[in-house]
């Protein structure tokens, strides 16, 4: 276990040092802990294929043929357009409501799903805005986070927390919904602050003309999508996996497009985020087949000796390290067979609540801690590269012609700055973490 342990802590390091090269790493990391598994024998390999993501793999592929579709068709240059009017193209009123629209988006829509139709729009209008890249896009995944942990059919740890425990739906109201809503408010505000920092002259924006969308064509594939979105918040719940579903409505999207299939699909800028998530999950898989996480969360537990606010403050560190690192899914999967033994000794099934939200400030640290991370680093990339200047000529953008400079395309790669990522997200995530452990106190003290 130690060999594993230390392979494992390698990876991360190298992940953090050479960002660049987080893919290959991740790859090499994942293969070289399962070739040291089949040789020593120390954990069973099988197990932790367990924890391949085929359903996130399979949920993502058809996501983003829904975004692309949509991209197409101008649906998120009209999206972007409504939005604009909304906020009467004021900058500040862009970067306060863009984390709390996301937030309420989530809160019934997957989180992937939001981050993929918000990544195009934010772009566009860092570019005619000049707005602060970082707390934009940052700001949407850490807003759809939030979003995905209050209701239970909203992101990947609160379904698992409702199939295997009896947390209800009653109890993420009453446990969840309201601190969350805080933290949602409280990022639009800390937002905005960042902004301040950054606050250029008034641009254009290329949604201030109303797009042509053909609502004929898209009345289709928007009736397909608001079915699939409902379809996969409620399979779970009837044991339907998301993959079955996605597939299904994958197929039908391809029939309804009349478009090449290959060629659909060639378009999908998601090769390298699913590469990524694939090796972070299988890592993962290792550390909770060789019960290296369970140990360690045991033992920390016991040094709590039976304390209910001891256990509860534990349960919720514990959570956002292992959703730091390991990502949101397997760090609910690993942590709640441990949760549940503890009920007896925590009233009011809170300890699921401290897990809930240890997950959400852990998936909100990292850039690969949330799957709506590398999704986003993708689409970013993706752009880039297709509206990039080529030689002394800049190549357009959609149908306003929008040019992207040097200058503009450097200030927005910075999201693939490490540090600059982390100056936004480790502040707010460690101040969410700070308020949950006080609201858990709270309650604890008020309903004992």
């Amino acid at each position: 276990m130690a060999l594993i342990l230390v392979i494992t802590f390698c990876v991360y390091l190298s992940i953090i040092l050479f960002t660049k090269h987080r893919i290959a790493i991740t790859l090499i990391g994942s293969g070289l802990l399962l070739i040291t598994g089949v040789i020593t024998g120390s954990y069973d390999v099988p197990e932790a294929f367990a924890g391949f993501p085929s359903e996130i793999i399979i949920l993502i592929i058809v996501l983003t043929m829904f975004t692309s579709t949509f991209e197409q068709m101008h649906f998120i240059d009209y999206i972007g357009y409504q939005f604009l009017r909304l906020t009467k193209k004021k900058k500040v009123l862009i970067m306060v409501f863009i984390p709390v629209l996301v937030y309420a988006i989530s809160l019934f829509m997957n989180n992937l799903t939001v981050v993929l139709l918000f990544s195009t729009i934010a772009l566009h209008m860092i570019i005619e805005f000049e707005l602060p890249v970082i707390p934009l896009l940052v700001s949407i995944i850490i807003g759809s986070n939030i979003g995905g942990a209050p209701l239970p059919w909203a992101d990947t740890p609160a379904v698992v927390l409702t199939l295997y425990s009896d947390f209800t739906l009653i109890d993420f109201l009453n446990k969840l919904f309201i601190p969350c809503l805080v933290f949602a408010l409280t990022l639009s505000v800390y937002t905005y602050i960042w902004y301040k920092r950054h606050c250029p002259e008034t641009r254009e924006s290329p949604f201030t003309n109303k797009p042509k969308v053909d609502f004929k064509a898209l009345q289709k594939v928007m009736l397909l999508f608001i079915i699939y979105i409902i379809c996969i918040s409620i399979g779970p719940f009837y044991k339907v996996s998301l993959a079955y579903i996605s597939l299904f409505f994958g197929g039908i999207l391809l029939c309804v497009r009349k478009k090449d299939e290959m060629l659909l699909l060639d378009e999908l800028p998601i090769m390298d985020s699913i590469v990524f998530l694939i090796s972070l999950f299988l890592i993962a898989g290792v550390l909770q087949a060789s019960g290296a996480l369970s140990e360690a969360a045991e033992y920390i537990v016991g040094l709590t000796n039976n304390n209910m606010y001891l256990i509860t403050l534990s349960i919720l560190l514990l959570a956002f390290v292992a959703s730091t690192f390991l990502s949101a899914g397997p760090a609910a999967a690993t942590l709640l067979p441990i949760c549940s033994s503890l009920v007896p000794l925590v009233p009011f099934r809170l300890i699921y609540a401290a897990l809930a939200l240890g997950i959400l400030c852990g998936s909100s640290m990292l850039p690969w801690s949330a799957t709506g991370g590398p999704i986003m680093l993708s689409q970013t990339r993706n752009f880039l590269e297709r509206h990039r200047i080529k030689g002394k000529h800049k190549k357009p953008l959609h149908h306003k012609g929008l040019e992207i400079s040097l200058s503009t395309e450097k200030e927005i790669a910075r999201i693939y700055n490490l540090r600059s990522y982390l100056a936004f997200s480790v502040p707010f995530a460690l101040l969410m973490l700070g308020m949950s452990a006080i609201y858990l106190m709270v309650y604890l003290k008020i309903m004992s």
